[in-house]
């Protein structure tokens, strides 16, 4: 098996058509193993993984305080 050494000296001798077509190969695989929510994952797993998170920073709300008074628009 190469190194990625070895792989990247024998890529560089490679005309640039070829390099093109290894770059898109190398997306299109990489795109595919993107990970992703599986069909089967439900909305109650995900709470039940994300709960908590929060736990230490909570959110809060703040009072909403005065807007500034505009005149009507006609």
């Amino acid at each position: 098996m190469s190194t990625i050494h070895e792989l990247i000296e024998e890529v560089d001798r490679l005309p640039a058509a070829d390099k093109w077509q290894l770059v898109k190969h190398v997306l299109d695989t990489l795109e595919q193993e993107q990970t992703v929510p599986t069909p089967t994952s439900n909305y109650h797993d995900f709470l039940r993984e994300t709960y908590g998170v929060l736990r230490d920073a909570p959110i809060e709300r703040w009072e909403q305080g005065n807007y500034e008074e505009r005149e009507p628009l006609e």
